[in-house]
């Protein structure tokens, strides 16, 4: 065998071990698992690879206190709905997502509404077109419209939809 067979029966059998790795990857199981959804009804929910690589992509161009990047991932408002909570049933909930550490960011449904605050929430998984750091975790909130990033939370574990707690001054939107 000359040093250029072997050469292309090396390249063969490096392309033969990927071929794996390639069909896990159009099918969606490499994809980073979104976190899990907690429905109104007490119902998690953990979308599925496919799920995941269905939901429209986005990006958008931001400015943190320390960069300004483009950020690629989910419009948050999809995240419920793939979870199958309808979206009439969206009305007069909050949406609040838990980060490893217990911290929660928290937004109202009405606010993220197209028809009342339409305000973009994305939960990034790249960050100029690169997968997020460690620090990151595997997804993060990005609120380009917020004054203060205070809600672009990092290392996002979980995201539940539920009522309104009337008369708490800690839900989101009371006074």
């Amino acid at each position: 065998m000359t040093p250029r067979q072997a050469s292309g029966a090396s390249m063969t059998l490096k392309l033969r071990n990927l071929l794996p790795a390639l069909f896990l990857l159009v099918s969606g199981s490499l994809f980073a698992a979104i976190p899990p959804v907690t429905l109104p009804d007490g119902k998690v929910v953990q979308l599925s690879g496919q799920a995941v690589a269905a939901l429209q992509r986005q990006s958008v161009s931001a400015t943190s206190p320390d960069k300004t990047a483009s950020y690629g991932g989910h419009d948050l408002r999809e995240i419920p709905k793939a979870a199958g909570v309808p979206t009439e049933a969206l009305r007069s909930k909050d949406l609040t997502s838990t980060v490893v550490d217990g911290c929660q960011s928290a937004f109202t449904l009405s606010e993220l509404d197209p028809m009342i605050g339409n305000k973009q929430v994305l939960l990034i998984d790249q960050d100029n077109g690169q997968p997020l750091q460690a620090a990151d975790g595997s997804w993060r909130h990005v609120v380009p419209t917020d004054h203060r990033p205070t809600r672009w939370v990092r290392q996002v574990a979980s995201i539940a939809v539920s009522a309104p707690r009337l008369g708490d001054k800690n839900s989101p939107g009371m006074p």
